[in-house]
């Protein structure tokens, strides 16, 4: 009966747990979708700005031509490499706080 018990409890616990992990892939998912949104909406607004500075041009002949400025810099990094980096960076501040409190626990006196 401990043996079943025991059971149904991991297997619970085992549960929550693939629960969690798929919440927080959803979240990420979802973070990296609104970031990729925000990013075409920039890429539109620039779009229509070169277009209306061309409607202006073929309305205006005489007019000189000012040369439009690339945003993205040659060293910037994908914004999937940015979260790459960062989730990496999240994993190793882990490591070292576990460290860190493991540390510590082993510092303060036995109660």
């Amino acid at each position: 009966m401990l043996i079943k018990r025991v059971f149904w409890i991991g297997l619970l616990v085992l549960f929550c747990w693939l629960c969690t992990i798929a919440v927080s892939t959803a979240q990420t998912n979802s973070i990296r979708l609104e970031s990729r949104i925000d990013q075409l909406e920039s890429e539109l607004s620039r779009v229509r700005s070169q277009i209306t500075r061309l409607e202006s041009q073929i309305n205006n002949p005489g007019r000189p031509v000012a040369p439009v400025e690339s945003t993205a810099l040659p060293n910037e990094l994908s914004l999937e490499e940015q979260f790459d980096n960062l989730a990496t960076l999240a994993i190793e501040l882990k490591l070292d706080v576990r460290e860190l409190q493991e540390r510590v626990s082993q510092l303060e006196p036995s109660e």
